[in-house]
């Protein structure tokens, strides 16, 4: 670890590349022997019907929304789940100009299945480090998160008034 005087961030860069390398390879190992999906959108779109959803189904245009995606994006996203058979785009019965999207059974077997297995390889994980391990990483990404926090706060109040600077990180 660094110096605490060394305020170069390289440190932390490679290290949360690291975390991120290391982290997909381990959670591909996980999913190897779980039925193939697209989880990420799967995941999203289960929380969006579980949060704003009716019948088991929402509008594609809410889970754009939702999602703050445009909707050329979502329903390309959406195109393929369906080409899995994980969900089914239907038109609104009410208002045909509205397209609802349901998780199909299978789409709800591979998702479920899916997230068991992420959920016990990060069991696994955390496991392997002892109580203390867990509390002192657990307060050091509390602290992080809040110094995080304060640091865009404070520029967000000395930034009132200027444009915004978008700049893609």
């Amino acid at each position: 670890m660094p110096d605490i005087e060394n305020t170069d961030l390289g440190w932390l860069i490679q290290f949360l590349g690291r975390v991120n390398t290391l982290g997909k390879r381990g959670m591909r190992a996980a999913l190897a022997s779980q039925p193939r999906c697209r989880l990420g959108m799967l995941e999203h779109l289960h929380f969006q019907i579980e949060q704003s959803g009716q019948d088991g189904s929402i509008y594609v245009s809410e889970l754009a929304r939702a999602m703050r995606q445009p909707m050329p994006a979502v329903s390309r996203g959406l195109r393929l789940l369906e080409q899995d058979g994980h969900i089914l785009r239907e038109t609104d019965p009410n208002d045909r100009r509205k397209t609802l999207v349901r998780i199909t059974p299978e789409g709800e077997r591979a998702r479920s299945a899916n997230e068991q297995a992420m959920s016990a390889y990060f069991a696994r994980i955390m496991a392997r480090l002892t109580p203390e391990e867990l509390a002192q990483a657990n307060a050091v990404k509390d602290a992080l998160l809040a110094a995080i926090e304060a640091e865009n706060e404070s520029m967000q109040q000395t930034r009132k008034g200027e444009p915004p600077h978008d700049q893609n990180i």
